[in-house]
């Protein structure tokens, strides 16, 4: 993966990191046609007044004072830099231990919280819209939830093993038979909201196990759980599945409920069942007492407003739960056509979104985490319209596109963009289709790209 960014202005060519903070490139530190400039100095743009090239002293006068200009702003921005560093494109791994809120983060305690009914009161359109949402259905508690229905009938046969899910008066268990033997192990959660499949976590021997089995929507039946190996012919209890490190437990409550990981541990006791309000925008209590508070003019800063992210960060921030670019790059078993699955790595590998970095190319450009996803192809036309038409003057906006270039009209159509452009693939392990978020061309018999 390239490091580095070629980034240019007139005369001048600089290489810097691809992390490199915009607001610490100081051009007037560097010379372009044999003159100081002071750009990042200089808010105007202007040049500053040329002093006579034969007056020594006041060329030197002006260079000291230039190098001391440029450290005094670099001294200045660093602690901006420090507190917006989780915008920069990385792993959620980085973002996560940088300054300031992400997803997933576990710092808080969990008397910061607020609770998603005390963001109703004043956000009540987006607090009842959010609720009817898949995040807000990502994950269910078996054992305290009135509403649980029947499990999944039938049966799922691996190796050996037969597993099913069997109704009790505490819930579900997952029972595994061999050989005339059977164990049951009880089903504490149901991670998904049941668009594709859904998976469980069960109460074993020390600690959390992800089940073998998992259902699938589109088919209807019991199957291996994704990720899963069959298992070998021994012990039954061993077979039941595997076994949650915390690290990975807590992964996967942070991403399917909200306020499980607090203080820096996971509490899955405490944990608000599904994605909700301060799982994207953080612990919420200091907030709403300062909305309260009306004397406080300014409550949005007690509050993370992912609004305010460049198009790299918002992208990333969803990724956060859906995987980054670099989170993909970082985990090998994550490549081919399982990628598929995590759609602001696919968005990144998309060539407009390679040559643009374009606002209107992030998740929520097209999908408002407070409403329903909509599922009618059509309605994205003009999501995709906004940039490819034919009056490509106003589509250019300096300020959220990087390249100039004006993006061409499809010559085919202009309807059903995503049928043609972002097209659906079968993934087996999941019985269901995808759609591909990599934005492109697609040839006829053209393989999935990695």
């Amino acid at each position: 993966m390239t490091n580095s960014r070629r980034w240019t202005d007139g005369a001048t060519s600089v290489h810097k990191p691809w992390f490199w903070p915009p607001v610490m490139w100081l051009p007037g530190c560097i010379k372009k046609n044999n003159r100081a400039t002071a750009v990042a100095c200089n808010t105007t743009g202007a040049e500053p007044p040329l002093r006579n090239p034969n007056n020594s002293i006041g060329a030197t006068t002006w260079s000291i004072a230039s190098a001391i200009l440029c450290i005094a702003m670099a001294l200045l921005v660093l602690p901006v830099v420090a507190q917006k560093s989780s915008e920069f494109p990385g792993s959620t791994e980085d973002h996560v231990a940088a300054k300031g809120w992400w997803p997933t983060k576990a710092t808080k305690p969990d008397n910061a919280y607020a609770g998603a009914a005390t963001c109703g009161k004043c956000h009540a359109e987006e607090y009842s819209s959010q609720a009817n949402t898949a995040m807000a259905k990502a994950a269910l508690r078996l054992s305290d939830s009135k509403q649980v229905a029947e499990p999944p009938s039938g049966r799922f046969e691996s190796g050996p093993y037969s597993y099913r899910l069997v109704a009790s008066s505490d819930g579900w268990s997952l029972e595994v038979a061999s050989g005339g033997h059977a164990v049951s192990s009880r089903v504490l959660w149901a991670f998904g909201a049941g668009l594709h499949g859904t998976s469980y976590l069960l109460d074993g021997p020390g600690g959390l196990y992800e089940a073998q089995m998992s259902s699938f929507s589109a088919t209807h039946t019991l199957d291996m759980t994704p990720g899963h190996k069959t298992a070998l012919e021994g012990s039954l209890e061993k077979a039941v599945g595997n076994r949650l490190s915390t690290r990975d437990a807590a992964r996967c409550f942070a991403c399917h409920t909200t306020a499980s990981s607090v203080g820096g541990g996971l509490n899955p006791e405490k944990a608000v069942p599904g994605v909700h309000c301060e799982a994207c925008h953080g612990p919420g209590l200091e907030h709403s007492k300062a909305a309260e508070d009306h004397a406080n003019a300014k409550p949005i800063k007690t509050i993370f407003n992912p609004a305010y992210l460049t198009p790299s960060g918002s992208i990333d921030f969803c990724g956060a739960c859906h995987r980054t670019l670099i989170d993909v790059a970082l985990n090998p078993g994550s490549s081919g056509l399982s990628s598929i699955r995590f759609q602001p790595y696919r968005i990144e590998k998309s060539r407009c979104w390679e040559r643009t970095e374009d606002a209107r190319l992030t998740c929520t450009a097209c999908h408002d985490p407070h409403e329903p996803l909509v599922r009618d192809a059509a309605v994205y036309d003009q999501k995709c319209l906004g940039c490819h038409n034919s009056r490509h003057e106003e589509t250019l906006r300096p300020s959220t596109l990087r390249s100039a270039v004006a993006p061409p009209m499809c010559p085919k159509a202009t309807a059903n963009c995503v049928s043609c452009h972002m097209p659906k693939y079968y993934l087996p392990e999941m019985h269901s289709q995808f759609t591909d978020h990599m934005i492109r061309i697609v040839r006829p018999g053209q393989m999935y790209p990695n």
